[in-house]
């Protein structure tokens, strides 16, 4: 899709918009959207001319509709649910020291941490997602 420069200039607006409310830093943005950081940069920015698979996939993880950069629900709480898996990958990153022995015993921490804070179970009452 090539957008004319006044819907290019609206999009991109709200892709900033919704990136600064988002509290994702750029590498949080890039690496939940798989688009290279100085790629997410330039998006940021507003250089770009078509709504490519990066600008559609950083619309996707900002809860953005690209056709005309409206927010799409529920798109607060999917931002924050990303930010969140954004620092814990960053951390669990940091953590492991790339190798095998390493990875397991990662996996044993957050293993033993599932064990003693179980994740909440659907109830037949909660909404769908």
């Amino acid at each position: 899709m090539k957008p004319n420069l006044e819907e290019r200039e609206k999009l991109a607006a709200a892709i900033r918009r919704s990136w600064r409310k988002s509290a994702l830093s750029n590498a949080q943005l890039a690496a939940a959207a798989g688009v290279d950081p100085g790629q997410t940069s330039r998006i940021l920015d507003g250089r770009f001319r078509t709504v490519s698979g990066n600008v559609l996939r950083i619309c996707n993880v900002l809860g953005l509709d690209p056709r005309d950069g409206a927010p799409e629900e529920p798109a607060p709480a999917q931002a924050r649910k990303l930010a969140a898996w954004a620092r814990l990958e960053a951390s669990v990153r940091r953590a492991w020291d790339e190798t095998p022995q390493g990875a397991d015993r990662l996996v044993a921490v957050l293993d033993a941490v599932a064990k003693v804070a179980p994740r909440r179970t659907r109830k037949a009452t909660d909404p769908v997602a």
